[in-house]
């Protein structure tokens, strides 16, 4: 009897009302129109490929148990920031550009950490300093020694930095990393982890994959930070994972990888201090109270020293941590980069390694470069992801047409997530032009209210033009048209990659 089954007429049916029931959540999920689009498309043109990657990867899921943990998270900042920043906070709005101040305000809202003043930075400009220089204050601490990256892959110089972390725990500093399960996986399949805690250093795994769990919780939601702090006095932050780049992906055919950092210290360490720890807290059951007394054990000596920075940089820079994650509620680093781009009036300046922009973004670049605002894009002429390559290039006949300025560098996989804005503000650390950085991954940037440190990074931004080739708009549409049908095409599903 089976024959006389319409199994045609049933699939078309089953088709219809998976596609429709999907269809229905991505509009009720989904906040932004261009990931919206993309995914409906994808369940309409392969309905069961569509439906799995939707179930698995379609919305940012944490978990009901880690959405509890993120909610404290949340007050914990603000409690933190109420505790340590109040008298930081009061001050800090006077060396506020007033155009910056309701930006700053966007990032304070849903972070609860202010712009704050009497800070201290140090350009880092290449993986010798980089790693020199943590290497130096790791040998140095005395208290704490906090890490937080998405890749860490011991070779060359990686090996001896975590020896150093390694000695550092066995002298009695409270050492402790936070190392992504996907970004490090060759890592966790290593025997680096029970070396490090067999060393005393306090190891934990940052959004560990559970594969029976996977159409409950998002797989693909990653820990992109990259934080280094000693002795709650000296902070890191920017692009550089633990990676020695003359041996990491050496096969990848993109070169080495191109990375900045930035050496803090001052009223911004401890912000930095506390999202680490609440990262440390969500991933177990500890409570966010405990995490906040420990926080407490150092933060009274951490807060003499900044304040005897505070006396010694009377005009020191003023600077706001920007935490950010998909459980925030709305994309707090992508409001800020759409409002500090708009706010331009004379030039901007981009480096990133990913530019996948969704319609706001794209329309505020071009506007600006329409209104006479000097804006480059700086992104790597090879990268190790095809698909986000032909994305990406998908929109430069836009940018172009505009009067924005695209250059390729040409020396290696520029990794550094610059973006300067006039003379007097800097926006530094993770986060890639991409939606899954603005959307999915949780990352970290610095807002940096500072001529000086601004003219810095566009030196060091500028440096990078002299390994560059522009892309003429002329040369650009001359290509083959078959290039322009596949970026078009790829540029569909972009809001996904």
């Amino acid at each position: 009897m089976l024959h006389n089954i319409p199994w045609a007429e049933i699939i078309v049916v089953l088709h219809v009302v998976v596609v429709t029931v999907l269809v229905v959540r991505v509009l009720y999920h989904q906040r932004n129109t261009g990931v919206s689009v993309a995914w409906i498309l994808m369940l309409v043109a392969f309905p069961l490929v569509g439906a799995v990657g939707y179930l698995l990867i379609g919305e940012p899921r944490l978990g009901s148990r880690r959405l509890r943990r993120q909610h404290e998270l949340v007050k914990f900042y603000q409690r933190f920031s109420e505790t340590y920043l109040h008298d930081f906070n009061q001050h800090a709005c006077s060396g506020l550009n007033e155009r910056y101040h309701g930006i700053s305000l966007i990032a304070a809202d849903k972070t609860g950490f202010n712009a704050t003043e009497y800070n201290h930075l140090t350009l880092l400009t290449n993986d010798e300093e980089i790693i020199a220089a943590i290497r130096h204050d790791i040998q140095q601490a005395k208290t704490s020694c906090l890490l937080a990256f998405y890749i860490v892959d011991p070779q060359g110089e990686i090996v001896a930095l975590l020896n150093d972390a390694m000695a550092a725990a066995k002298r009695g500093v409270v050492t402790s990393m936070l190392v992504d399960s996907i970004g490090s996986a060759r890592f966790w399949r290593s025997d680096w982890p029970q070396r490090l805690r067999t060393a005393g250093i306090t190891l934990t795994e940052a959004l560990p994959i559970e594969l029976w769990r996977t159409f409950i919780v998002r797989a693909d939601l990653r820990n992109h930070r990259k934080i280094a702090v000693i002795d709650q006095k000296i902070g890191y932050t920017g692009s550089f994972n633990l990676v020695d780049p003359r041996f990491f992906k050496k096969n990848a055919g993109v070169g080495q990888w191109v990375d900045v950092m930035m050496r803090c210290e001052g009223s911004l360490v401890q912000p930095l201090a506390a999202v680490f720890a609440g990262d440390m807290a969500v991933e177990t059951e500890s409570n966010l109270m405990q995490v906040q007394q420990w926080v407490d054990s150092y933060g009274k000596q951490a807060l003499m020293h900044n304040l005897q920075v505070a006396q010694q940089e009377q005009n020191g820079i003023v600077v706001q941590v920007i935490p950010s994650a998909p459980e925030q509620g709305s994309p707090v680093i992508y409001d800020t980069i759409v409002n500090a781009i708009h706010a331009a009036t004379r030039r901007i300046i981009i480096t990133t390694p990913y530019f996948v922009p969704d319609e706001a973004l794209l329309l505020a670049l071009t506007t600006a470069a329409i209104r006479g605002v000097d804006v480059t894009l700086i992104v790597p002429e090879a990268v190790d992801s095809k698909l986000v390559k032909y994305a990406s290039r998908a929109y430069y006949p836009m940018l172009l047409q505009a009067g924005v300025k695209i250059a390729l560098f040409k020396g290696g996989l520029l990794h550094a997530k610059t973006l300067t804005v006039d003379s007097d503000y800097t926006l530094f650390g993770t986060v890639n032009m991409d939606m899954r950085s603005f959307y999915l991954n949780m990352e970290i940037s610095l807002a940096i209210y500072d001529e000086g440190m601004t003219e810095s990074v566009v030196a060091l931004q500028n440096s990078y033009l002299n390994d560059c080739e522009f892309i003429e708009l002329k040369a650009w549409q001359a290509r083959s048209k078959w290039w322009g049908l596949v970026e078009n095409t790829v540029r569909l599903v972009g809001p996904l990659l």
